[in-house]
């Protein structure tokens, strides 16, 4: 049977060990990221790849850095997901620059194994998935 954990840290990934991911992270309770490609009538691709859409959830509310960075209109923050296995040690890292929280939501409920559910949707400027880089044609305006 596969376990695994995953986290969200946001600022400059120094320490991606779980001790170092438990301090200064949020564990994720989901995780998804997304890139697509425009394709003509016959299914052929006809545009650049774009993406760098990350969607997470993570069970209890915001912190103030979370809200401050979805509050702030024209705020960016570097981070990185890490995706543990079952012995702790890192499986994968996404990490990605220059990111805007789009979206925030907040669910409460009365069942499940938590109460409180933050659900947050990044767009980055850059994701760097493995050996991968993509990086979106786009100036951002301080």
């Amino acid at each position: 049977m596969f376990g695994h954990k995953s986290f969200l840290r946001i600022g400059a990934l120094n320490d991606s060990s779980i001790l170092g991911l438990y301090k200064d992270s949020y564990e994720l309770e989901s995780c998804s990221y997304s890139f697509s490609q425009g394709i003509d009538l016959n299914g052929k691709p006809q545009t650049e790849v774009r993406g760098g859409t990350i969607f997470l959830t993570y069970a209890s509310l915001p912190q103030e850095d979370m809200l401050r960075w979805m509050l702030g209109s024209v705020q960016y923050e570097d981070g990185a997901i890490v995706i543990c296995d079952d012995n702790d040690e890192p499986l994968e890292k996404i990490i990605f620059e220059q990111a805007a929280c789009v979206g925030l939501e907040i669910e409460y409920t009365q069942t499940g194994k938590s109460y409180i559910h933050t659900k947050i949707t990044l767009q980055a400027r850059k994701i760097k998935v493995g050996g991968t880089t993509l990086e979106n044609r786009w100036t951002i305006n301080k």
